[in-house]
């Protein structure tokens, strides 16, 4: 977990809350809650390969390096470079706020270095984490269908259990064409495991007691 993360969570009452509850599910489940989060994670890293070619594709941005794309972003903006040319009819909304933005970043790149046309493209620039993400985006794009959630296969699990929460009804679509295997991986999958555990168990615990102020937060 980042150091912004770490900072975001002693800062936020409702994210230190459900945060300790994912703790104490985690210990009384003797690590189930983690292994099944992580099983999750891994079954939408897996996930097969989609190509919309009408309606609006979300980008989910990721944290820059030193104000640029990552690599984990780039590969997700090639992705959407890739559907755009196939596809014309398709419209995109780069995710992620920051300074600078993520979104912005992910505009400069695009322009660099691809010809899709800035006309199909919107910036979301006010989140600061991918379930703000999804949930400015609903804002954005309204009542328009289809949707498309573009990210890295190890960010698909995460991503389906906020869209599902948030009522969008959107395709997942991998950035990279196939998994490729490596330590990095099972190191980032598993960091996702902690972020799902964390997320289902702070929303089993609003809603089993009614915790209105973190019901709040999910809307």
């Amino acid at each position: 977990m980042h150091d912004r993360s770490l900072r975001r969570i002693a800062n936020d009452s409702a994210l230190l809350e459900s945060f300790v509850v994912s703790l104490v599910l985690l210990v009384l489940t003797a690590g189930i809650s983690l292994l099944l989060s992580w099983l999750w994670v891994w079954r939408h890293a897996l996930w097969r390969n989609q190509t919309p070619t009408t309606g609006t594709v979300l980008v989910c941005g990721h944290q820059l390096e030193q104000g640029l794309p990552s690599p984990d972003f780039v590969v997700r903006l090639q992705r959407a470079a890739a559907l755009a040319e196939a596809a014309p009819a398709l419209k995109f909304v780069l995710l992620g706020g920051g300074q600078p933005s993520e979104a912005q970043a992910g505009q400069a790149w695009l322009a660099a270095h691809t010809a899709l046309d800035p006309a199909r493209v919107v910036l979301e620039e006010e989140s600061t984490d991918s379930y703000e993400n999804l949930r400015f985006a609903r804002d954005l794009v309204g009542s328009e269908r289809p949707l498309a959630l573009l990210s890295s296969r190890y960010h698909l699990g995460r991503l389906r259990i906020f869209s599902r929460q948030l009522g969008l009804d959107a395709v997942l679509v991998p950035a990279e064409s196939r998994l490729r295997f490596s330590l990095r991986l099972f190191a980032v999958t598993f960091v996702e495991a902690g972020y799902v555990c964390w997320f289902v168990s702070g929303l089993l615990w609003a809603r089993l007691l009614q915790r209105r102020h973190l019901l709040a937060r999910l809307r």
